[in-house]
Formats: structure tokens, C-alpha cells, sequence
């Protein structure tokens, strides 16, 4: 006797929301003295252990800006201590506190071994420089040949 099942997209639904979504590194701008973007929420939590992954595997993730940013236009550029990383996209554009975009991305290592995710931030148009930085606490991996 076989058993079937059939998921109705309501159902498929509701799973995806339980389950919540598949991001493998959540990088959020954090900013001290900054109100709703204190460091507090970044600082003194414990980085996850390096998460394992096969090499050439994308994994996704994405890029999180709740404060700060809304004096200009900044360009977040996306980076890997493995220098053969392809990232798709690797740059994101935030406009006056909003991201461009969904914020969300891949990146696809190509070396073995230990290997960590970082974003460095922009000035575009004369925009004054931000002294927050972007932090993940899932942002490590260990990378299988």
C-alpha cells in the first residue's frame, strides 16, 4: 500500500512560513549611539560555529539595514576571506535607509577550508561616511573540498 500526498499551495505556504526563510547569513548594519541600532543586539552574542558547505554550493543570504543610512546613497559591497567567492550580486545600493532591492544573495565558494562573509560600506555623491558596520553572527564556514 502506497501512501500519497498532495500539497496544496496554501499548505506549501504555511510550511514556508513555520520553517521561516532558507538564508544562510543574515549580515544587519548595526551603529552605536544610534537609537534602534544599538551594537547591544550584535555584541556579546556568541558567533555561531563555522557552518559546513560544499564547495561550489551557492548559499544564500542577505543583507539587513533597519537604521541608519538616511543621510545619503551608500553602496554595500560584498566580500569573502576565499578570493576566488563569487557573490551574485556582490554590490547593493541603499538610498536614504532603504536597500535597493530585496537585499538578498548568494555567494558560491571556491576554496576549501575555514571562510567568512563581510561588507564594506561606500559613500556614493558626497554622502558623510557612517561609523556603523554591518555583523553576522552566522557569517562563518567551513568549506569542504
Amino acid at each position: 500500500m502506497a501512501l500519497q500526498v498532495s500539497f496544496t499551495p496554501v499548505l506549501v505556504a504555511a510550511l514556508a512560513l513555520a520553517v521561516g526563510p532558507a538564508v544562510g547569513q543574515e549580515l544587519v548594519y548595526v551603529e552605536p549611539g544610534l537609537a534602534g541600532c544599538a551594537m547591544a543586539s550584535a555584541e556579546g552574542v556568541t558567533p555561531l560555529a563555522p557552518r559546513p558547505v560544499a564547495r561550489g554550493l551557492p548559499v544564500p543570504g542577505r543583507i539587513v539595514v533597519r537604521c541608519g543610512f538616511e543621510q545619503g546613497s551608500y553602496t554595500v559591497t560584498l566580500d569573502s576571506t576565499d578570493p576566488a567567492a563569487t557573490f551574485s550580486p556582490r554590490t547593493f545600493l541603499v538610498n536614504f535607509g532603504r536597500t535597493v532591492g530585496p537585499g538578498t544573495f548568494t555567494v558560491t565558494f571556491a576554496t576549501a577550508g575555514p571562510q567568512r562573509v563581510s561588507a564594506r560600506i561606500t559613500s556614493n555623491m558626497g554622502s558623510p561616511p557612517l561609523p556603523g558596520r554591518f555583523v553576522g553572527v552566522a557569517d562563518r564556514f567551513d568549506v569542504s573540498p
